[in-house]
Order: structure tokens, then C-alpha cells, then sequence
């Protein structure tokens, strides 16, 4: 199988390896709503061809909400697509880990500075991944404990094509990359893997005796009232849309990954790398609450919005905190993450300036020679800070780049 190809949730970060700057040149004309024009524009994009379909969500910092879409849900029944369709999120799920892993580590539950190995000296096969014996649970959060990739591995897809309904557990993911070398020695590089975040899940189980998605449940989805977040647990899953993926051959799936309810595989595989369907609406609403400052104390709020202190290969030079981008685009900060997952692809950021956030969903991964996704999503971003703020860089606006505000409202 080409490397090219071998991507599937590692492709979060490759959301954000094209550059993407507003380009559109989109302004709000006198008297026009920003309802209007961010609608204009999505379906500007839609109309290209670019994607069979989109949402967007922008959530303000008084906690009102706007979500739009454009196009079709359903290319063959010529559905539209509507606000609050149903798609997977891809790697904007470590967010989710990452938060759980930290309100552990403020309940004492984990040391962020405990070896993984203490937590799963039960798991025989753990010795056999690199850099074991020293990876620590930051180095899994941030990406730097050098744990090779296991969706690379061809052998998993040919199995998800004879078995589609297959359960993994992590021993069984991790056996693929068992004796491989690292991408760098524990704690001095940077290489993002899924294969960190699934170790980071069964580091959960261990500690609190239950399972990953009941854990989520009580600590984050329903206090955060997150009621359209769900498990991607099994193949059926209640509204999902069509979604549509370029991966045909390398990855032997069909075009149209989803249909009726059902995907192609098990997105059981993604589990802590991603692992939940979700609506942009509830996406923002999850981006103002985490790093608003209702989920996290500040202390480990700040930690999360650290970057490990290596270069990434993230566009605009963003660098990665715990389970979060944190980067920069024409002035203006952010925090946040971006998902693929085969047919759909996803981008969440947070605006530190105005408390704001904003969501973005596709249901397709193939942009190929089309307008960039990051450029559709900077030109929104855009015109909402023309409108709402008059488009001034946070160096303009006198704030600290990497500060979020708290939280002023509820969701």
C-alpha cells in the first residue's frame, strides 16, 4: 500500500498542511446580514463541485449560535444537506481524551508525568512498542513519545475489508507496529500517531475500572450537554449522512463510504483517535466550554494550551499542546483540532480574542484539485471578524496570543 494513501486519522494534521489564507476577498456589502454572506459563501463552495456538501457553526462568546449548510446530504437521493446533519469528527476526538485524561489528573487519578508502563504493566504486549519503557502520559498527549503509526499498516485494511464489523481491542491495533523503530527517542521529537492517543484510552480504562465512552459520558458529554455527540462504536449509526472517499483502491472502500445509517467499517477502530459522531453546533459548543475555561481548571487549561517544543508539520506553523493546534492565521490566535476520517473531514477552532468558535464539516475527503478546505474555513473566519470586529489582528486588539478568555455565558 503507498504511503500516500496510509493516512486515515493521521490526515487530521494534514487538514492543515495546505496553506490557507483568506483569499476570497468576501466582504459584508452595506445592509447585507453576516447570515447572508457566510451563507453565500458556503454555497459558493458547494456550487464548485468542491464537496457534495457542508455545515458550519459559529458560536459567539454571549453563547448564541448560527449554523448553515449547503448542498447535498445525499448525492444519489439529492437530499440536502441540513444544519445540524450527522457526521464523523475524526481526530477532533482526542480533544475529548485529552480533556477526560485531564480531569483525571486533577482528580489525581493519572500523573501526567507517570510512565504509560505503570498503568498497563498487565498488558503483555506492551513491552514490544517502541520507546515503552519511557513514554510518559504528556508525551502520549502532545505526540512526542515516538510510538510509530499503526494505521500504516496495510494488513488492517485488508482485514476491515474481509471483516467490516470487527472489534478491536488496543493489543490488537498496536500488534501491527510491535518491533518497529520509533520515529524518535521518548520525549524528543514530534510525530503524530494515533497509536499515542489509544494507549492514552486504555490508560483510562485502567485507572477508573470502566469503559472509554462511559467515562466520556459522565465527565464531559452530559455535563457539557453535548446531547448530539455519540459513540462512533459500530457501523449503524442513527443520522449519519453520506460520505464520500477518494480511498477507493489503497484502502479497498467503496466511493460512498455511508448510506442509510450504516459505514463501510467499524469506526470502532478510531476509538480515543477520534471515535464520535457529532453536528458543528455541538462542535462549538464544545470548543467554547473547553477552552473557555467551564471544563478545565486554569492551571491545567494552560498546560493543555502549551505547545510541545518542537517544530510540527502543521500549516501556519501551528504548534501541539495537549490534544489541541495552537497556531495563527493573518494575526489572529486559535486553539482547536481538525478530523478525517475516509469520506469526511472536519475543522474546530476556538478564537482566544473574542471567545468565539467555529465549525466546519464536510462529507468528503477528496478536495483534490478543488478550493482548499483551511481556505473556505479562513475566509468564514474572516468574515466574521470583518463584521463582528472590524478584522484587527489580536497584536492590534492588545491581546496576549495565547490567552483564552473565560467563559461569559452559558451554552
Amino acid at each position: 500500500m503507498r504511503k500516500r494513501a496510509l493516512c486515515l486519522p493521521f490526515l487530521a494534521t494534514m487538514l492543515m498542511l495546505s496553506t490557507g489564507r483568506a483569499t476570497s476577498g468576501m466582504r459584508i456589502p452595506a445592509g447585507e446580514s453576516l447570515t447572508k454572506t457566510l451563507q453565500a459563501r458556503l454555497d459558493a463552495f458547494t456550487t464548485s463541485l468542491a464537496v457534495p456538501g457542508v455545515t458550519f457553526s459559529l458560536r459567539r462568546a454571549d453563547g448564541t449560535n448560527i449554523s448553515l449548510a449547503s448542498g447535498l446530504a445525499d448525492m444519489e437521493e439529492g437530499s440536502p444537506m441540513m444544519p445540524d446533519a450527522v457526521m464523523l469528527s475524526g481526530s477532533v476526538g482526542k480533544t475529548y481524551a485529552a480533556a477526560v485524561i485531564l480531569k483525571l489528573h486533577e482528580r489525581g487519578q493519572v500523573d501526567l508525568q507517570a510512565r504509560a508502563a505503570d498503568y498497563l504493566q498487565d498488558e503483555a504486549w506492551f513491552p514490544r512498542i517502541a520507546n515503552a519503557g519511557e513514554i510518559t502520559v504528556e508525551m502520549l498527549l502532545n505526540h512526542t513519545a515516538g510510538v510509530p503509526e499503526y494505521v500504516y499498516k496495510k494488513e488492517i485494511w485488508q482485514e476491515l475489508r474481509r471483516n467490516p464489523d470487527k472489534t478491536w481491542s488496543v493489543g490488537e491495533r498496536l500488534s501491527f507496529i510491535a518491533g518497529d523503530p520509533p520515529p524518535h527517542p521518548a520525549g524528543k521529537g514530534w510525530a503524530y500517531a494515533d497509536s499515542h492517543y489509544l494507549i492514552l484510552g486504555l490508560i483510562i480504562e485502567k485507572v477508573t475500572g470502566r469503559s472509554y465512552y462511559d467515562v466520556l459520558h459522565e465527565m464531559v458529554l452530559k455535563p457539557c450537554r453535548l446531547d448530539r455527540t455519540r459513540p462512533a462504536d459500530r457501523r449503524a449509526l442513527t443520522g449519519l449522512v453520506a460520505g464520500y472517499s477518494r480511498l477507493t483502491e489503497d484502502l479497498l472502500l467503496p466511493r460512498k463510504v455511508s448510506g442509510n445509517g450504516a459505514y463501510a467499517f467499524n469506526p470502532q477502530l478510531e476509538w480515543t483517535g477520534g471515535g464520535l459522531v457529532t453536528t458543528v453546533s455541538d462542535l462549538t459548543s464544545w470548543a467554547r466550554q473547553l477552552f473557555g475555561g467551564a471544563v478545565l481548571k486554569p492551571a491545567t487549561k494552560k498546560r493543555m494550551l502549551t505547545p510541545a517544543p518542537f517544530p510540527t508539520t502543521l500549516a501556519e506553523k501551528a504548534g501541539y499542546g495537549l490534544g489541541t493546534f495552537i497556531g495563527e492565521n493573518n494575526g489572529i490566535a486559535y486553539c482547536g483540532h481538525s478530523g478525517f476520517v475516509p469520506g469526511f473531514l472536519t475543522i474546530l477552532q476556538y478564537l482566544p480574542r473574542c471567545g468565539s468558535a467555529l465549525a466546519l464539516q464536510v462529507n468528503s475527503d477528496d478536495l483534490r484539485g478543488q478550493d482548499s478546505l483551511l481556505r473556505l474555513f479562513n475566509d468564514l473566519k474572516q468574515i466574521v471578524l470583518e463584521h463582528e470586529s472590524g478584522g484587527r489582528s489580536d497584536a492590534e486588539c492588545g491581546r496576549t496570543p495565547w490567552k483564552c478568555r473565560p467563559q461569559t455565558a452559558k451554552e
